[in-house]
């Protein structure tokens, strides 16, 4: 096309191929187009329809030049809009799954086979959040024909009563600020921004007349929270522009490595891992502010302190990430809309009602993940380990962390408390860059080859936490905290207490109820003004967790490690058959 020479030119000054630059554009693009968008008559949703698939159509097709990528699209498209509207009964979303993800299956493999570069801007990206995006829609038309009953809080919320009318439905799969990166979301959001009913939560506190006031224009916030976004992203797009390929895993495997001394490695190693993490940090940042314009990304307001929310479709949260002290804490932050499409499209379907989620739903969850990823021996590699890190962290939080809490839990926190989630944060952030070698580099040989130089130090660390646990650690630690009356539940008794998945915690936020807002003295409190051009608070809570990152354990047996929590039974299992049968509450020993 005739812009290209300027992309090249693009290229040659900042270093960065011309299809990158071009997703950069697309996604700085999307701004002014969302601040367009947000202004769309609600009357005639059509025309917000078209207003996405143009655009969308626009970007994969002329600026990408995607040609066959966006008949791949249309064809996932059509397929599963033809089996919602024809196939009757209980097997219509699972056809779908199978259709969608064998699609994409395939065009991963191809991908594979003639040697795409990770780093290429071609379609199995954009496949990849369709995918969540059709099969979400599948099981929302099969919730619009359940029994009420039948259905959770979050089902019944999203459930599709009437198939959708062509249009509108590629103009949900098409919805131009995430045709790229993402975020995935279900129909019913769509639909409620579209019409503008997305906007009719009223403010905690306010009067009849005020709600329905608010309820005409749209919430305070949208544009500077977008733009905070946008501005994170452009820093994180700088960051990693000018050091990526100074610091890429890459040259671990070249010769520079053994003229670097045993702690420029280690220091390489973690600049690695964060300098590799900029750049999801840059394109969702820049795709979610987009969002954000659109109005699509309003989530409610803060019961709290009744400000407004703008994280409905949040993916990535980067403090949580850099400063987790669990890897339970990072993966929750990490993709957050993969795990919450993971939960409901797969966990939870194939839990029956009144049965508790075992080893079936894990680890049909995590060869979902892993296929949606693609087909690299890196994912496997980096996900397994994962999962082992996640388990074994889950250990420690049981038989560990207890010794270091303070008594009674309401004081504040120690020394060693604090040590503890210090050394934690540490071990996280050590042993997270060496596992994501595997998941940048993806091929066997460079992977295994790249760790061998790093000399194992996380399996090394692994294996010896496991031996410890094997070989009489754990049951000493459960001895201790029996004696000072810190014993965690066993697993065992937390089956009885939890039979079934809980449901997936809605985004909406609704407005407190009197008894939780009235202040001391028996008047709600009033909303913190928002408008104050001194207080600089709403940038703090801007980029607080989203309600469903923060729902506790999650789904199960530690659904959110990347291994679905399967290896949850090697490492429970690691202990002595007669120390496994005892029943710690009861006193009982074998």
């Amino acid at each position: 096309m005739f812009w290209d020479p300027l992309f090249v030119r693009g290229s040659e000054l900042l270093g960065a191929p011309p299809d990158q630059l071009k997703l950069i554009f697309s996604l700085l693009i999307s701004y002014p187009l969302g601040s367009l968008y947000v202004r769309l008559p609600p009357s005639k949703p059509y025309i917000a329809h078209l207003f996405s698939i143009i655009v969308s159509t626009f970007v994969v097709v002329f600026l990408l030049e995607m040609k066959t990528g966006m008949l791949h699209l249309l064809f996932s498209i059509a397929g599963t809009y033809i089996i919602a509207a024809t196939v009757q009964g209980k097997n219509m979303p699972w056809i779908v799954f199978v259709f969608v993800m064998g699609h994409l299956l395939y065009n991963h493999i191809d991908r594979y086979i003639i040697g795409t570069s990770a780093s290429a801007i071609e379609i199995t990206g954009s496949q990849m959040v369709l995918a969540m995006k059709l099969t979400t829609f599948a099981w929302n038309v099969h919730d619009g024909k359940q029994k009420s009953e039948d259905l959770d809080a979050s089902q019944l919320e999203t459930r599709l009563t009437k198939l959708p009318d062509p249009l509108a439905f590629l103009g949900y799969c098409l919805f131009f600020p995430s045709i790229l990166p993402g975020p995935s979301f279900d129909y019913a959001t769509y639909d409620s921004l579209v019409h503008h009913t997305i906007y009719r939560v009223p403010p905690p506190g306010s009067s009849a007349e005020q709600a329905k006031a608010a309820k005409k224009r749209l919430p305070y916030g949208r544009k500077r929270v977008a733009y905070l976004h946008l501005t994170i992203g452009l820093i994180f797009l700088g960051i990693y522009a000018s050091y990526g390929a100074k610091f890429a895993y890459a040259r671990i495997l070249t010769s520079d490595w053994y003229k670097w001394s045993i702690v420029q490695k280690l220091g390489f190693v973690q600049l690695a891992g964060f300098l590799a993490r900029t750049k999801y940090y840059a394109v969702w940042s820049l795709s979610e502010g987009a969002c954000i314009l659109t109005g699509i990304g309003f989530n409610g307001y803060d019961p709290k302190t009744g400000r407004t929310l703008w994280n409905r479709v949040r993916n990535i949260n980067i403090i949580s990430i850099e400063t987790a002290p669990s890897f339970k804490v990072l993966f929750d932050s990490w993709n957050c809309r993969t795990n919450v499409w993971l939960r409901d499209v797969v966990y939870k379907r194939l839990t029956k009602k009144g049965k508790k989620p075992g080893t079936k739903q894990s680890m049909a969850t995590f060869v979902t993940s892993a296929f949606w990823h693609g087909v690299d021996p890196g994912y496997y590699l980096a996900f397994v380990l994962g999962g082992v890190l996640t388990s074994l962290g889950r250990q420690f939080r049981r038989f560990v962390r207890p010794y270091f809490l303070p008594t009674p839990e309401t004081a504040p926190p120690t020394i060693a408390k604090r040590a503890y989630d210090l050394i934690g944060r540490i071990v996280v952030q050590l042993t997270l860059n060496y596992t994501a070698c595997a998941f940048i580099l993806l091929g066997l040989k460079d992977c295994l080859v790249a760790w061998n130089r790093m000399w194992w130090y996380t399996h090394v660390l692994v294996l010896l936490t496991m031996a410890f646990f094997h070989f009489g650690g754990r049951r000493s630690l459960r001895k201790g905290l029996e004696r000072r009356g810190k014993l965690p539940i066993p697993s065992s008794e937390k089956s009885k207490i939890k039979k079934s998945p809980p449901p997936t915690p809605r985004f909406k936020i609704s407005p407190p109820s009197p008894s939780i807002t009235q202040d001391g003295n028996g008047l709600p409190p009033q909303p913190e003004d928002e408008r104050d051009p001194s207080d600089l608070r709403w940038v703090k809570h801007a980029l607080d967790n989203p309600p469903y990152q923060d729902s506790g354990e999650g789904m199960g047996n530690g659904f959110n490690s990347p291994d679905g929590g399967w290896v949850d039974d090697l490492v429970e299992g690691m202990e002595t058959p007669n120390l496994e049968k005892m029943n710690p509450l009861s006193g009982k020993r074998d």
